[in-house]
């Protein structure tokens, strides 16, 4: 990947108004159209589509250089107690991983769980891996709320023990860490971070998650959108550090119900960098 890609997660509601939005496998004509070249393909609440789906989405996203991510099933809980929910998720994650591979998407992202054990995890991502397409990569994501595992140390942690790379939501950085990302050094201190433990390759190919957010003394309560004012994290402040670092990541907007606007944002606000 040599140009940064910019995108949604999911279809906002400018694309359901669009000419495009009687069906979801338009989802990538809709990107293209209004000039972005990146879409985060939600798998959220199971890995349901058919393969005809998301081959049919593949071929589209290729056809239009429109670069495919994959957002993982919400139950998938690596951290788990539970034998079976543990079985459940190692198996539901495989079958996502392979649906990605046919769309030609080659990052899925994975909500880690809950707790603090992150040998259970890095366990069962090890399992997936046996037998998981190899252009797939998954990309556990750092969390938002305290009870949630998944801080920085965490998913660097879970990469570092794995084939994995990490997915780093700023906004659930944000809240998490109750407030700490309000200047272009608080953004340095993480890319340095990552930098060190992982190299310059992946870096520069980071999936970056990006939205302004509302916290609690328990961490994230919910997105807000780019629109709204005073809120934080603010992407004028990470633009910088991606120049400075020569990095070329993919850049998923999860702006409340804003997706589309909150990718344009960023996209003009690197390009007058």
């Amino acid at each position: 990947m040599t140009v940064i890609r910019y995108g949604t997660s999911g279809n906002p509601p400018n694309f359901f108004s669009s000419k495009y939005g009687k069906d979801k496998k338009n989802a990538v004509e809709w990107i293209n159209s209004i000039g972005l070249n990146a879409y985060e393909y939600m798998m959220t609440y199971g890995a349901r589509a058919t393969e005809e789906t998301v081959k049919y989405v593949g071929e589209k996203a290729k056809k239009l250089d429109i670069a495919l991510s994959v957002h993982g099933p919400y139950y998938v809980v690596l951290s788990s107690e539970k034998e079976r929910v543990l079985v459940n998720s190692v198996r539901e994650l495989k079958k996502t991983c392979h649906l990605s591979h046919l769309m030609g998407a080659r990052k899925v992202v994975l909500h880690p769980g809950f707790g603090n054990d992150v040998d259970k995890v890095i366990k069962g991502l090890k399992e997936v891996e046996k037998d998981k397409p190899k252009d797939v990569i998954i990309c556990p994501e750092t969390m938002g709320k305290i009870s949630q595992l998944g801080s920085l140390d965490q998913v660097l942690t879970i990469c570092e023990q794995t084939e994995c790379e990490p997915c780093v939501d700023f906004g659930h950085v944000h809240a998490r860490t109750l407030g700490t990302l309000k200047s272009t050094k608080d953004y340095r201190k993480i890319v340095m971070e990552i930098e060190k433990r992982f190299g310059k390759k992946v870096l520069k190919r980071l999936h970056c998650h990006f939205y302004p957010v509302e916290f609690t003394d328990k961490g994230e309560k919910k997105h807000r959108a780019v629109m709204e004012k005073g809120w934080l994290p603010k992407f004028q402040h990470f633009a910088p550090v991606i120049k400075e670092f020569n990095m070329v990541p993919t850049l998923i907007s999860e702006s409340r119900d804003s997706q589309d606007i909150g990718a344009l944002e960023m996209k003009k606000i690197m390009e007058k960098l």
